[in-house]
């Protein structure tokens, strides 16, 4: 399976992670009133951003003097992941599934052996690059904590965590030149 990964969003970047329900359509554009209007803010992604990797397979269909006449994809997979560097109650709720999370006046406990994986979301990762606004992401995802998280005097605790895009949509990759400025 040949996969290309690509490092997004390192140096000056706003690092915004944001849900919205299932099926709900990426925004055409990223001005601060749609992106507000498109979903809840998550939280911050890490400084070490995010990466998407897409992967591919494909069949090379040849003729009887074995010369490639065409190629077909066979599969196909899109995942970004990264680190949430929050832990409110609703970011961790988006790694860990709402029914995994409970809070109580000040405290919020998240039941880490819960067996089911979030519930299905809409997922759009959104960075600046000067005077552009990036964002990539997908109308429907699965999301799970993907690797180890360190808890260490004086660090920040980091959710590491990777989206799959489902269904027919895959991810898609947004720029709104200016709107940063």
């Amino acid at each position: 399976m040949a996969t290309n990964a690509v490092n997004i969003g390192k140096g000056r970047a706003s690092g915004m992670f944001l849900t919205a329900a299932s099926g709900t359509a990426l925004p055409a554009t990223l001005s601060e009133t749609t992106l507000s209007a498109w979903g809840s803010v998550v939280g911050f992604v890490s400084d070490e951003g995010m990466t998407l990797n897409l992967s591919r397979d494909k069949e090379n269909i040849k003729d009887w003097a074995n010369v490639v006449r065409r190629v077909v994809l066979t599969d196909h997979e899109e995942t970004a992941s990264g680190s949430c560097i929050s832990t409110t109650a609703d970011a961790l709720a988006a790694l860990f599934g709402a029914s995994a999370v409970t809070t109580e006046t000040n405290t919020t406990t998240v039941n880490l052996s819960a067996s089911d994986l979030p519930a299905a979301a809409a997922f759009l990762f959104v960075m600046v690059d000067g005077d552009d606004v990036l964002a990539f992401g997908c109308s429907e995802g699965q999301i799970s904590v993907s690797d180890n998280v360190s808890f260490a005097p004086g660090d920040a605790i980091e959710w590491p965590f990777e989206v799959t895009a489902m269904g027919d949509g895959g991810m898609k990759f947004i720029k709104t030149a200016g709107a940063a400025g």
